[in-house]
């Protein structure tokens, strides 16, 4: 475990069930500064090195966060039937933890499905947040995006996966280099000279780390979506007691980006930057910038 966006690195304990799972936070910046809260997109790859390159772009007048979710990166991965409640007591925690600093301002930026995770913490928490972002965003999972099916159609998959010997193998499978590349360049980056072997090999790393099999079954399958349809997601945006700025992704995945649209009509910033569901990666200079400047 080390640094990924050039920070020190914190872990933190949140209860879910009767169970004390670990989260690594990493702060970088000063800490009376404004504070940027930086969602990883939840994906197989889920991981806070997502955030580098828009972090060091935002320079060291800001005081800087992002975590992994419980499930994804170095944060714990254990045993668990990965929902929507989980990731949203995750947050909650972390912003509570966050507390301590007593920060003036917090920007909550989401990337992809965390989108979904800070929406859903609308009524609750949003009148603390000076602005939320929200970068390529989406609510359901890949399967169900794919075939319009509900989560619940699911289930037996995330099982397959979560059982012992087989799951691992059919995970293994899933996470072959051919796949990662194949994924990668179809839904996440646009820039042929991105998916250098080396970094691809970073990906896959990430996406085979112990225990990783079940929150990643769990998104893939819709398992971490919050509702079965977009009528969710519209109504929360509108609970928000903050101003709200979609990032439309220009090369975004045609039924991605028709319902990025349909959330940024609600919106009252909208900005199209070029990128699939990874531009905050793949463009993370080019976010901050813009961000920042509007």
């Amino acid at each position: 475990m080390h640094q990924e966006i050039g920070g020190v690195l914190e872990p933190i304990w949140f209860s879910y069930e009767n169970r004390e799972i670990r989260l690594i936070i990493e702060r970088r910046g000063p800490e009376d500064g404004p504070l940027y809260l930086l969602l990883p997109a939840l994906s197989t790859i889920s991981s806070r090195s997502e955030w580098k390159d828009f972090a060091h772009s935002l320079g060291n007048q800001y005081h800087v966060v992002s975590f992994d979710w419980p499930g994804f990166g170095d944060s714990e991965r254990p045993n668990l039937n990965y929902n929507i409640e989980i990731l949203k007591q995750a947050l909650r925690d972390v912003l509570q933890h966050l507390e301590k600093f007593k920060p003036k301002q917090i920007t909550l930026v989401a990337a992809g499905h965390s989108a979904s995770v800070a929406l859903a913490l609308a009524t609750e928490s949003s009148e603390n947040w000076t602005k939320l972002i929200l970068v390529a965003p989406t609510w359901r999972g890949p399967l169900p995006t794919m075939t319009s099916w509900h989560p619940k159609y699911f289930g037996w998959l995330r099982g397959l996966v979560g059982l012992p010997i087989l799951g691992p193998v059919l995970y293994h499978l899933n996470t072959s280099r051919a796949i990662l590349k194949y994924m990668l360049r179809r839904h996440v980056w646009v820039q042929t000279n991105w998916l250098t072997d080396e970094r691809l090999l970073e990906q896959q790393k990430i996406s085979r780390r112990t225990g990783s099999r079940f929150a990643s079954a769990a998104f893939v399958t819709g398992g971490l979506d919050p509702a079965g349809d977009r009528s969710w997601w519209l109504r929360q945006i509108k609970k928000l007691q903050c101003t709200v700025h979609v990032v439309i992704a220009k090369q975004a995945p045609p039924l991605s980006r028709r319902e990025m649209e349909l959330l940024a009509d609600h919106a009252q910033q909208i900005s199209e930057i070029n990128g699939r569901l990874g531009l905050h990666q793949e463009f993370g200079a080019m976010l901050s910038e813009q961000l920042i400047s509007s």
